[in-house]
């Protein structure tokens, strides 16, 4: 049989890390909020949710420089490091779209 070296990582998770999740979380909740608000009004919303939609990309803009940060910590696991910048990225994508389009 083989022996094999097995790392494991510290317990608990980075606080970047922690912090990246809450910022694309919260960008993910203003994003769904503007497009429900969008859908009900059919288009004429009040100059709030365009101010939501725009927190969304500097939020999901900031967790992705925290994810990154976190990345690279030495505390937690790689998986949730990676999803949180994962989840950043994809909340950036879809706020610069429909920041793009107008809604």
């Amino acid at each position: 049989m083989k022996n094999s070296d097995f790392r494991v990582s510290p317990p608990g998770s980075s606080g970047d890390t922690i912090i990246s999740y809450i910022l694309g979380i919260l960008g993910g909740i203003f994003i769904i909020l503007s497009v429900i608000k969008s859908i009900i009004s059919r288009g004429t919303v009040e100059r709030i949710y365009g101010v939501l939609m725009i927190s969304a990309f500097l939020m999901a803009f900031t967790g992705i420089v925290f994810g990154v940060i976190g990345y690279h910590a030495e505390e937690g696991g790689v998986t949730s490091k990676k999803m949180a910048v994962y989840l950043n990225i994809i909340v950036f994508i879809i706020s610069g779209i429909f920041f793009m389009k107008g809604i």
